[in-house]
């Protein structure tokens, strides 16, 4: 059975400081940033698709963890 509890992360998208002609994904809780994108994408939409997947997966280990304790 699935723990459908929403979660607490939110995705955001910024410009990538070293060249800012690309993106880079950032996981939050709150106004905590808890996970950064490791590369630099070359559109917001591509960044927007892996922070997405990145998410996935962080929510699912989340609920993993919350259904064991």
């Amino acid at each position: 059975m699935s723990d459908e509890r929403a979660h607490p992360f939110s995705v955001k998208i910024e410009r990538d400081l070293l060249n800012e002609a690309r993106s880079r994904w950032v996981i939050c809780e709150g106004d905590q940033i808890i996970i950064r994108s490791p590369h630099s994408y070359a559109s917001r939409r591509e960044a927007q698709v892996e922070a997405q997947t990145a998410l996935e997966r962080h929510v699912d280990r989340w609920r993993d963890h919350l259904a064991r304790n």
